[in-house]
């Protein structure tokens, strides 16, 4: 719920004759409360009312409650939510894919120079995913193999090479961004 009161904290108060004589104007939305507040300035000095906010949109709660603006949209939070919402501590960077362990690997000059050639930048990854290419069987993730059904998929749909380009880079990214879990939770949560 949102209501307009002067800059000073006064309360604004309905004058109609009916029920709501002397009680304070609360109106649903956000947009609603602009609307009349843009009304009230066409014959008031500006500034002199201001938008609040009276019960929080998350939790329904009456405490301390502010207008934040999220991607450009109003959002009105309590104290509570508020600090719930953006103290939390998300995980940085690329999620955990198992344990580190640090390894030596001794190998002759030429057989370093075909790893890196093949691992492209990324000697982790490359080496992953080898041994999960040496441990693994048909039923098992692959980002390889997922690769393939999608291109094959875009083929099939008439897709144009810079698309299906695209849509590999975007799949790489995204392989290092979500873990296999998140992934299938997106796919089973979409309308596919």
């Amino acid at each position: 719920m949102f209501v307009l009161r002067g800059s000073n904290g006064q309360i604004m108060t309905s004058t109609a004759w009916d029920e709501t004589n002397g009680q304070e104007i609360e109106y649903e939305t956000y947009e609603q409360a602009q609307e009349a507040l843009e009304e009230f300035e066409k014959s008031l000095p500006k500034n002199m009312l201001r938008i609040v906010a009276t019960e929080c949109d998350r939790c329904g709660g009456s405490d301390d409650v502010a207008i934040i603006h999220v991607n450009d949209e109003p959002k009105a939070y309590c104290q509570n939510c508020r600090v719930e919402m953006f103290t939390k501590k998300k995980p940085v960077g690329r999620p955990s894919v198992g344990v580190t362990k640090k390894v030596s690997l001794t190998l002759s000059e030429e057989n370093w120079e075909w790893l890196d050639e093949k691992a492209e930048g990324n000697r982790s990854k490359f080496l992953r995913e080898v041994v999960w290419n040496a441990l693994g069987n048909e039923s098992e993730w692959s980002n390889y193999a997922c690769l393939g059904y999608a291109i094959a998929g875009a083929k099939k749909l008439g897709y144009d090479d810079k698309k299906i380009s695209e849509l590999v880079r975007e799949m790489l990214w995204q392989f290092d961004m979500k873990t296999v879990e998140e992934a299938k939770e997106i796919y089973t949560d979409s309308e596919y």
